[in-house]
């Protein structure tokens, strides 16, 4: 060992992440720890405007000057609670208490999923006016929907293995039919080319093919529906036929778990102070603590939603900016550690 070394003192840290709101005089507002945070670094910028001397005929660089500082922090962090949520996306956050509701009003795709507005959701009555649909039971039984009550979504039955059930109850009533390489009913409508509208009621040989299934729309006017069905040569004559088209209101009564919900980008840029307690586990665990005074985070770049790591993070980056509050030391961000030398 030469006479002049020094002892070296590594670094590997670990620690807790915790956020506050800033007061008007700069103080934190408490503080609010951010859970698990794998990676938190700090980083320095610095443009600089080099001279050149004219004189010596080498065009030596003689000044070197700083012109632009800046200071960035960037965090990763695991967990995706609603409040780290809504810092990462400049939103709102709140808690939902579980309640009941009531006529939720809902608009009929036929063949398609529909949300509801609220999600764990039971005791779940769809309707339309006061008839109450079928819900799915099994594949040889007609039914209306299927109920995914986790995320309070509704697939309304398309037909394609067994017919809608109530779903055409009060609806238009159709006075023709006509078949032919695509198939026409005379309806009142307010339907447009590209929806799809269900019937049931229809008679004849072969009716089936018409009846509780959702077909596509490809004319329309104010009286009358031409449909995406071939039916040349079949018997489907007029019966008592009915109609449940796109558009049409339906309306839902359900019970509801508590939940939370984030709403994005409601929020302009909010100045935050960071604190960042950590341990040294290269220097036997000793502690160390980084405060940053004013921390103004960017909306989230990525957030994984659907991936295959077991993990999903969330990298929120930002600007640490100069804070003209504090009266000395940096005005940038302070290190507070045992080892100094």
């Amino acid at each position: 060992m030469s006479t002049f070394d020094r002892p070296s003192f590594y670094y590997s840290g670990q620690g807790l992440v915790h956020v506050a709101a800033r007061d008007a005089a700069g103080k934190p507002r408490g503080f609010l720890p951010l859970g698990n945070c794998s990676k938190a670094e700090l980083t320095s910028d610095a443009s600089t405007l080099e001279h050149k001397e004219s004189q010596s005929g080498s065009r030596a660089t003689d000044l070197r000057l700083t012109t632009d500082l800046k200071v960035g922090l960037s965090l990763t962090l695991e967990n995706l609670s609603s409040d780290n949520l809504a810092l990462a996306f400049r939103g709102d956050n709140a808690k939902v208490a579980g309640a009941s509701l009531t006529a939720e009003a809902v608009t009929l795709y036929n063949g398609k999923v529909l949300k509801l507005l609220r999600m764990k959701v039971s005791a779940v009555a769809l309707k339309r006016g006061a008839t109450v649909l079928t819900a799915y039971v099994n594949d040889a039984t007609p039914y209306d929907y299927k109920l995914n009550p986790d995320t309070g979504t509704i697939q309304m039955n398309d037909g394609a293995i067994v017919a809608v059930a109530a779903l055409t109850t009060g609806g238009t009533v159709p006075t023709a039919i006509t078949v032919g390489a695509t198939t026409s009913v005379t309806v009142a409508n307010t339907a447009a080319v590209g929806d799809y509208v269900v019937f049931t009621g229809f008679a004849g040989a072969d009716a089936a093919l018409i009846n509780g299934k959702a077909l596509k729309i490809v004319t329309a006017s104010a009286t009358v529906v031409t449909l995406d069905l071939n039916t040349t040569g079949k018997t489907i004559t007029l019966g008592t036929p009915l109609s449940a088209f796109d558009g049409t209101a339906l309306n839902c009564d359900y019970t509801f778990a508590t939940q939370y919900r984030v709403d994005a980008f409601t929020q302009s840029a909010q100045e935050r102070t960071l604190l960042i307690e950590g341990i040294n586990t290269a220097d036997g665990n000793n502690p160390v603590a980084y405060t940053v005074f004013r921390f103004v985070p960017d909306p989230a770049a990525v957030m994984s939603i659907i991936g295959d790591e077991n993990i999903a993070q969330l990298e929120l980056k930002g600007s640490v900016l100069s804070d003209a509050l504090q009266t000395s030391g940096s005005k940038f961000f302070r290190e507070d550690l045992l080892r100094g030398v």
